[in-house]
């Protein structure tokens, strides 16, 4: 009588383990991407949410809007974060406040040394009555572009935070 001795593993059951294997690893990378972005989207909440309590709080100290020069309108986008950015310094906003981590364009202007100010919101410019940025339901802030998927962000009067593919649609 032969006893047959095995060791070791079939064909069959390596070619099981590596499918769960892989399977379990592409599972892990799209739940580990979607908390990555959904961690993303929070910060760049919160970077809304920050600005808003900095202009509010500037409108509250001054008694009134930051004022860009009047009647010019042709500003070099460095030139339009470095007055945003200077005129909001003392109230917590930093230049990577002024940032979406999902904007894509970030990481592309970092590598240029020339361009030191820069930013993923745009400023609503208002006039010098301390009530004009409250009056209507026009947005503060708005994001530069939809880095979300699901429309750019929108800072409100009111301090919330509001996505939409068309933003002035109603107003």
């Amino acid at each position: 009588m032969k006893i047959r001795r095995t060791s070791g593993f079939t064909l069959l059951e390596l070619l099981v383990t590596i499918v769960v294997v892989a399977l379990l690893i592409g599972l892990a990378t799209i739940i580990g991407s979607t908390a990555v972005k959904r961690a993303k989207k929070a910060q760049c909440i919160s970077h809304m949410r920050t600005l808003h309590s900095s202009l509010a709080s500037y409108v509250l100290d001054k008694g009134m809007w930051p004022q860009m020069q009047e009647n010019r309108y042709n500003f070099t986008e460095e030139q339009f974060f470095e007055f945003w950015i200077k005129a909001t310094e003392s109230y917590g906003m930093s230049q990577e406040s002024w940032l979406c981590p999902m904007d894509r364009n970030i990481e592309r202007i970092r590598g240029q040394v020339k361009e030191r100010y820069y930013g993923s919101y745009n400023i609503t410019r208002f006039d010098k009555n301390p009530a004009t940025p409250y009056r209507w339901n026009q947005p503060w802030a708005m994001e530069r572009g939809n880095f979300h998927g699901k429309g750019a962000h929108i800072l409100m009067p009111d301090g919330s935070i509001q996505e939409s593919m068309n933003p002035f649609a109603g107003r």
